[in-house]
């Protein structure tokens, strides 16, 4: 094995060593031919770009996946027409938690009360979503809630007392809205038994703020409450019941699979019970985020294209200035197999090259891109209040517009390797066809030309 090895790198030394020469300008003290330096800076330019965006693009995707799992419920089974109570949620719950190929799937399955309520607001009224989901002891405790949204602000003693009195948990930018603080009462005026039909009773209670959550979409954090199901079962006077069984998943990929998994182990009759996902509810937002990817990923690759065009018309060039080393190189015995290896390897060299700068650089930047921007932001806005005197000028990167506290930036070792490999093999192939004409020479027209 080690006598193989010795024998590939002597059988290559001469190609590689010849490749490495090539790299360099006619004088001593030139690291790279003037061809060369261009070719390196564009393609360096081009995978720091790349990098760069696709640092900040996964970072933006991952956390809106996050806020997509935090802010929506998987799979929702309820009864037909809507809104009907189920008072056999038990046996539905312990259908799914029974199925073995369910098991390894869901992550947890609980009943629900989905309700429409009016929360008063000096004298006016504003429609609001209430959503109910159980809480044991132990996750009131701790306030690590499994099934709620994340909490980033609660009082311990009101969510201990959760299950058992009128406590509510609602969004921080509700909170900031109306200028609500923890320990804050609100009143909801909420139907009886959770259903909106003629003749209904309305039902007016007071509950105290718990706590505030954060999904990371507006909207929801703005629209929805959070209470205990002992809570809306007592206020609605729902006795043992639900209007809605939630299941929720450990890989958002295995959503249809879980789907048609939990339809088949419905009571019967099934036409009885309707399914709903996250997909179809905000199927148009996943799908968006889709397609954003995938038109990133081709101008991404054209600008990649456009750094492997400059290695093949830098390699054509050397091709055409080094015919008389090339007709030399032939004359003493090189085969046409060491010629192609040899320009193969240069444009190689400077994919290499270049992608470890620019690769390098692409991280170090995104990894502190929002200080960056920061730099960037009081720079401008000294600037502006300098020259104009006053300046009411709009962030770089507004944080309302997709509600994030932070710039997302992360730096995925699979993306990048991914984007490595393919700078390589598109830097050899860009090599490899002048290579080939370059293997055709004559030796003998060369000298006699020359």
């Amino acid at each position: 094995m080690a006598a193989n090895k010795r024998m590939f790198f002597r059988h290559f030394f001469l190609e590689l060593f010849i490749a490495l020469r090539y790299l360099r300008g006619q004088g001593r003290t030139v690291i790279f031919n003037l061809g060369t330096r261009l070719s390196f800076f564009f393609m360096a330019l081009m995978v720091y770009i790349m990098v760069l965006v696709l640092c900040v693009f996964t970072g933006f995707q991952k956390e809106v996946h996050n806020s997509l799992w935090n802010s929506g419920y998987h799979v929702v089974v309820s009864r037909q027409p809507a809104g009907l109570p189920m008072r056999n949620y038990k046996e539905i719950v312990g259908g799914v938690e029974q199925d073995e190929e369910l098991k390894g799937l869901t992550r947890s399955v609980f009943p629900s009360v989905q309700l429409n309520a009016l929360l008063e607001i000096d004298n006016r009224f504003e429609g609001k979503g209430v959503r109910a989901i159980p809480a044991t002891t132990e996750e009131l405790r701790t306030g690590k809630l499994k099934d709620y949204p994340r909490l980033v602000h609660y009082n311990r003693d009101y969510l201990r007392n959760f299950n058992d009195g009128n406590y509510v948990l609602v969004g921080r930018e509700l909170a900031r809205y109306f200028g609500w603080r923890v320990g804050h009462r609100i009143r909801l005026f909420v139907p009886r038994g959770g259903v909106l039909t003629r003749g209904i009773q309305v039902r007016e209670a007071e509950f105290t703020i718990a706590g505030f959550f954060r999904t990371g979409f507006y909207e929801f954090d703005m629209n929805l409450l959070f209470i205990s199901l002992p809570s809306a079962q007592r206020v609605l006077q729902f006795g043992d019941q639900a209007s809605e069984v939630i299941i929720q998943l450990n890989d958002l990929s295995q959503l249809e699979r879980v789907e048609r998994l939990v339809r088949d182990g419905l009571p019967k009759p099934r036409f009885d019970y309707s399914i709903r996902t996250i997909k179809q509810e905000k199927g148009n937002f996943i799908a968006a985020l889709e397609l954003e990817k995938t038109l990133m990923m081709i101008i991404l690759s054209l600008l990649i294209l456009a750094g492997v065009a400059g290695i093949w018309v830098t390699v054509h060039l050397l091709v055409k200035s080094k015919t008389r080393s090339i007709g030399m190189l032939r004359a003493m015995g090189l085969p046409n197999g060491s010629i192609t290896i040899i320009f193969t390897a240069h444009s190689m060299l400077i994919g290499f090259l270049a992608t470890a700068v620019g690769g390098s650089i692409g991280i170090f930047v995104a990894n502190r891109l929002e200080a960056i921007l920061e730099l960037i932001e009081d720079f401008r806005d000294a600037m502006c209040e300098w020259v104009f005197g006053a300046c009411n000028l709009r962030p770089l990167i507004p944080s309302n517009i997709y509600y994030f506290d932070h710039l997302p930036v992360e730096a995925d070792p699979n993306v990048i390797f991914g984007v490595a490999v393919v700078t390589l093999i598109l830097s050899g192939l860009a090599g490899y066809f002048p290579s080939r004409r370059a293997a055709e020479v004559d030796p003998v027209q060369v000298i006699r030309n020359e």
